[in-house]
């Protein structure tokens, strides 16, 4: 396995979503980098609408095929506030604002869109598969816009799985970031032990057989 000790360290919300799955996955997908994720129709789906919503929010009509989705956006947009659409955001390991590719990026999120008004916020993930929970992305969300936003002291997020009618929803005031990132910052510790000791197991789960491309991995296809 290639070094990575004494390489900067930074992360993502998938990031921690592939180490907590499998070790050897992350490794193979965002250390490494020898494996790419399949192009899947499921991956093209949700690539096209997140620019296709991306578009209308900055302005730009629906194309054909998308119309029934016009009603939630013209809400968003309608709203008061400033609307913004696939911000990149960033901030360093003190929790201070970062450019996205910037000296010191720690952390690194795209929020699909976000809606401020003076001192509240609303952040929105665009899904288009199954519904499921994760509240962790709504934390880390948050957490970074109130970084960004020193003004902003609510911010309502949800998970929008947008070919459901379904959102998953929570809420944070400013004073919940101590217990925000008292949650997630021991989770980002272990991938960071794994780095400094190149150790990088897999975790065999119902992924193997269909949903991983680490092709090198005894479990692969199983």
């Amino acid at each position: 396995m290639s070094t990575t000790v004494g390489q900067p360290f930074a992360w993502s919300y998938s990031v921690l979503k592939n180490f907590e799955t499998c070790a050897l996955r992350y490794y193979s997908y965002n250390v490494a980098k020898n494996v790419i994720e399949p192009e899947t129709e499921q991956l093209k789906e949700g690539n096209r609408l997140h620019k296709v919503f991306e578009n209308r929010l900055k302005g730009e009509p629906l194309p054909l095929g998308f119309a029934h989705h016009e009603a939630l956006l013209a809400s968003i947009l309608n709203a008061p506030g400033v609307t913004y659409a696939e911000q990149k955001l960033a901030m360093t390991s003190s929790f201070t604002p970062s450019g996205y590719f910037g000296k010191g990026v720690w952390f690194r999120t795209v929020i699909d869109c976000t809606k401020v008004r003076e001192t509240s916020a609303t952040v929105l993930d665009w899904k288009t598969g199954k519904v499921s929970e994760d509240e962790t992305q709504l934390k880390l969300m948050a957490a970074t816009l109130f970084c960004h936003m020193p003004a902003v002291q609510r911010i309502k997020a949800a998970l929008v799985f947008v070919n459901y009618d379904h959102a998953e929803r929570a809420e944070y005031v400013r004073e919940d970031l101590t217990e925000i990132w008292g949650e997630i910052l021991p989770r980002v510790k272990l991938v960071e032990r794994a780095r400094q000791a190149q150790h990088y197991p897999p975790t065999p789960s119902g992924l193997c057989k269909k949903y991983c491309a680490v092709t090198s991995c005894p479990h692969h296809g199983r």
